[in-house]
């Protein structure tokens, strides 16, 4: 990873502002890694801005920004409307745990700006954001926290434990409490955060759900399908959700006695439907997803698909999980 932070801290040094974005409706692994670029940004004198999000969804991202505010720390967010109006000299703009022109959390500003780099954990697709000065991109990562921490680690810079206390939630969150997705180095890194001041009572809080959204997944999951013995198969309603709200569910369905894989099926936008499949190893889901347009590894595997609705995306995955599993 040495390129990744030999280039970030080049071309950190080369432009006068940086812009941290990540994707629309964000989450504690998006927003708390460009929390932490936002003070290694600083910590090298250079002016910085995070690009406001929109909608604030994810309950426990409020809780944290709420924590940071009564401790003082501060961040600084401009709206698109305030970069695109704006003065800008020599502007870099750093994309964190999205390569997908869609799903970036202003695409104005996407546009807006002319050097670019991003860095981002989830599987490629043909549709990307490709103009870029670098792209980092590496599946095999638990999280951006991960690539965050390394960072962090290789800067030997400290900063505020409450911050490390939020990068290790998004950590807890993008791995089901350290069940999947994880490496050596991913728990080598949640012991760095951990002893640069990760609070582990305190995120046990930020992570509590309200009863009414657990209960709203446990009531998708009642209506999940065996489409093949032992594969399980679950879609959400017609609302837009998060990548970690699909993921979930796929991981909770895995849960469930004699099942080998699973599939969740939800809207991350009013043009992309988002799936998520995992597998104790029987069943290749990185190749069902292949199939479908997305990718991924033997048991950990997604898709995102444009212009489709629920329905037919649900169709079309049945379909092939029927093909494949013989």
């Amino acid at each position: 990873m040495r390129e990744l932070f030999e280039t970030l801290n080049e071309n950190i040094k080369k432009h006068d502002e940086i812009i941290i974005m990540t994707h629309a409706r964000p989450d504690l692994d998006g927003m708390g890694s460009a929390l932490a670029f936002s003070k290694i940004v600083t910590s090298m004198k250079k002016k910085n801005y995070i690009v406001f999000p929109k909608e604030k969804v994810d309950r426990s991202l409020d809780k944290a920004f709420k924590l940071l505010s009564e401790n003082a720390i501060e961040f600084e967010f401009k709206s698109e409307e305030e970069i695109i109006n704006g003065k800008h000299n020599k502007p870099l703009l750093v994309i964190l745990d999205t390569q997908k022109p869609e799903l970036v959390e202003s695409d104005k500003v996407l546009d807006f700006i002319n050097d670019k780099i991003v860095i981002d954990h989830h599987i490629g697709s043909l549709d990307t954001i490709d103009d870029t000065i670098y792209k980092y991109s590496d599946a095999n990562k638990s999280s951006i926290v991960e690539v965050m921490a390394e960072y962090l680690n290789y800067l030997d810079l400290k900063i505020e434990p409450l911050i490390m206390t939020v990068l290790l939630s998004g950590m807890v969150v993008d791995t089901s409490s350290f069940n999947i997705k994880t490496t050596a180095r991913t728990f080598e890194m949640a012991a760095y955060l951990a002893k640069n001041g990760a609070d582990f009572v305190l995120i046990q809080d930020l992570l509590k759900e309200p009863r009414e959204e657990m209960v709203k997944r446990y009531s998708f999951i009642s209506n999940s399908e065996e489409v093949v013995p032992d594969v399980l198969m679950c879609k959400m309603d017609d609302k837009i959700h998060g990548n970690v709200d699909i993921a979930l569910l796929a991981k909770e369905l895995l849960k469930f006695e004699d099942i080998k894989a699973s599939f969740a099926i939800g809207k991350l936008s009013n043009r992309i439907v988002g799936v998520s499949a995992r597998s104790m190893g029987n069943v290749n889901v990185g190749e069902i997803m292949k199939k479908i347009g997305g990718g991924g590894h033997l048991t950990d595997a997604a898709a995102q698909i444009k212009d489709k609705s629920i329905d037919e995306v649900e169709s079309e995955l049945k379909k092939v999980i029927k093909e494949v599993i013989k």
